[in-house]
């Protein structure tokens, strides 16, 4: 019994024990994104655009569109960030949020996601 807990032991600790590769993805996320881009102008609208050395690829927009009713504006913001997974796979989120709700899609999801929008 008592082999078979410090096997089971000693099979937790090496199991739990970061890997090579673990390592150098922790070590290329610490680095500063490769790529910045920000724009803004003076009534609060911007669009920016990023890409980090994995590969990590945001991009967004906010631009003010006039309200349902006519008396002010609303921001209203539309983006995409794309990354590779430790599966190696590409996964793609693309995102609006405004007038109509807020909205998430991506393939890896499993429905397109929906918001409604506040009365």
């Amino acid at each position: 019994m008592k082999l078979f807990l410090v096997s089971l032991c000693l099979f937790a600790v090496a199991s739990a024990a970061p890997s090579e590769s673990s390592d150098k993805l922790a070590a290329i996320r610490a680095l500063p994104a490769l790529e910045h881009e920000e724009v803004h102008d003076e009534a609060g609208q911007y669009a920016l655009r990023y890409v980090t050395a994995e590969g990590t690829v945001v991009s967004e927009r906010g631009r003010l569109v006039p309200s349902h009713d006519g008396t002010g504006y609303v921001l209203v913001t539309e983006g995409e960030v794309s990354y590779v997974s430790d599966d190696g796979k590409t996964y793609v989120t693309k995102y609006s949020a405004g007038l109509d709700g807020t909205k998430v899609e991506g393939s890896h999801l499993p429905t397109p996601v929906e918001v409604p929008a506040s009365p």
